[in-house]
């Protein structure tokens, strides 16, 4: 009786010791990866609070059968924004750009140019950013 004793708590003892690493193998990552997520959520957070902008000016010259629009564009905010992740829609739809200058720095201004857009009469901009921060603006020639 004394052997069978042992032999069981032996048993029990590499039990919980396995269950305890398997455990602890797994759940440490995964907290320390919803930490991580956490983290970059705040700094997300604050780059939407502290980004803004705003179409100053809009003109549009006839290229053919379609219209090109020139868009400024002022960073009011204080966050440093990348105008390649920048999104133009025209009534809604999406419309490749280019822009003046790689990146938009507070208190500066850039041109966005968007050629082949088709269409006339009134034309409501919309400019999205890279935190998804948007300006609106109404062209009406």
């Amino acid at each position: 009786m004394g052997f069978s004793l042992i032999a069981s708590a032996a048993i029990l003892a590499v039990t919980l010791f396995m269950a305890v690493e398997i455990i602890t193998g797994s759940l440490l990552p995964t907290i320390e990866g919803i930490n991580t997520s956490y983290g970059e959520l705040k700094d997300r957070l604050s780059n939407q609070m502290h980004t803004d902008i705003a179409i100053t000016q809009v003109s549009r010259a006839i290229d053919g059968l379609s219209y090109e629009y020139t868009i400024m564009v002022q960073n009011t905010g204080s966050v440093t924004l990348t105008t390649a992740k920048f999104a133009l829609l025209f009534n809604g739809t999406a419309y490749p750009a280019t822009c003046s200058s790689a990146c938009l720095y507070p208190d500066n201004h850039c041109n966005f140019t968007a050629i082949n857009i088709p269409g006339g009469g009134t034309m409501r901009i919309k400019i999205i950013t890279e935190n998804g921060i948007a300006d609106y603006y109404t062209y009406t020639p």
